[in-house]
């Protein structure tokens, strides 16, 4: 995981305190999640913070409450009477001690999973099946609006690595522009072909490629999966438990595909470099069965090469570039 930076530091922290504030019960769980516990001296702070609190709002209260007699006493109207009855001063309550503890008290090296853990319990996830006016006026849209604005300046401004993932739930790595364009334009093609599955397993497998922890084995199953949601249904429509694997046998199998792209002279296209790219992504996926020599922890690069290569087939396969004649 990447380290903070002197100056965004203290702002990361700020930022842990007014989202932490936001909801206290869910900074306590957050200790009990990390294992952390809460210091006495947190504890004696805040007591004394809050008694302090509480006596000045005392203070208030009777200077409030004189002030309104005075003004009773002069003869004024209700009406006269009630702007100011409105506005009785508030002391604010003080940070309570387990938020300050996440934003003062923890390691430098916990803060971005602290920040994640935040996003994940306070933030909602955009309703597509909602009108934008109309998520616009609830709460959680509010609070999450709150939390991701300030965060996500401070990632921008400070060239953070990572960045708030598309459901606003967490963090993610930065993609590199050209593999976002291809894994969203993608994910477009299958939408828009009615595999909306595959859609789902590509957004899935960039999450847990480019989260804070990434998981290329869990990505590339995604990516596997991605593939399947479109090839399966388009070439394979009656079987049962159809896998990538019985789709590459049958295309090696079958003469009768041809590609949009012209073979040498203008001959019809050979299927021979879809089916290339799908041994590829099926055949590098080295951990898929556990126990054989062939086990082997799937690489950060090569789940992002699988993901590159996810995002061809899906698009071509949506778009339908292999086709019977």
């Amino acid at each position: 995981m990447e380290g903070i930076s002197p100056a965004l530091e203290p702002s990361l922290r700020g930022w842990i305190r007014e989202t932490g504030s936001l909801d206290p019960e869910e900074a306590r769980l957050l200790l009990i999640r990390f294992d952390l516990v809460l210091p006495d001296s947190y504890r004696a702070r805040y007591q004394k913070q809050l008694a302090d609190r509480n006596a000045r709002q005392a203070e208030l209260n009777t200077e409030w409450e004189a002030a309104k007699a005075a003004h009773a006493a002069r003869g004024q109207s209700e009406d006269v009477l009630k702007p100011f009855m409105l506005h009785l001063p508030v002391v604010p309550l003080p940070t309570h001690p387990c938020v300050a503890f996440l934003a003062e008290g923890t390691s430098a090296t916990i803060l971005w999973d602290l920040v994640d853990e935040l996003l994940r319990r306070l933030c909602t996830e955009p309703d597509p099946a909602k009108p934008a006016w109309v998520v616009g006026f609830t709460k959680g849209h509010r609070q999450t609006k709150k939390i991701t604005e300030s965060l996500g300046r401070l990632l921008a401004e400070s060239l953070s690595v990572y960045e708030i993932a598309p459901d606003r739930r967490g963090l993610r790595r930065r993609v590199e522009a050209t593999l976002a364009a291809a894994v969203s334009g993608a994910a477009g093609a299958a939408e828009s072909a009615g595999y909306s599955a595959a859609r789902q397993h590509l957004e899935k497998s960039r999450g847990r490629l480019f989260g804070l922890h990434p998981d290329p084995s869990g990505a590339y199953d995604e990516v596997v999966r991605a593939v399947e949601a479109v090839a399966c249904p388009l070439f394979l429509p009656n079987a049962q438990t159809p896998t990538l694997g019985t789709v590459l046998a049958h295309l090696r199998q079958s003469s009768t595909y041809e590609f949009v792209v012209p073979g040498k002279h203008g001959a019809p296209g050979s299927v021979d470099a879809v089916v290339a790219m799908m041994a590829a992504v099926w055949e590098g996926h080295s951990d898929r069965h556990a126990g054989g020599p062939g086990n082997v922890p799937v690489s950060r690069e090569a789940a992002e090469a699988a993901l590159t290569c996810a995002s061809a087939l899906v698009t071509l396969l949506s778009r339908g570039a292999v086709y019977r004649p």
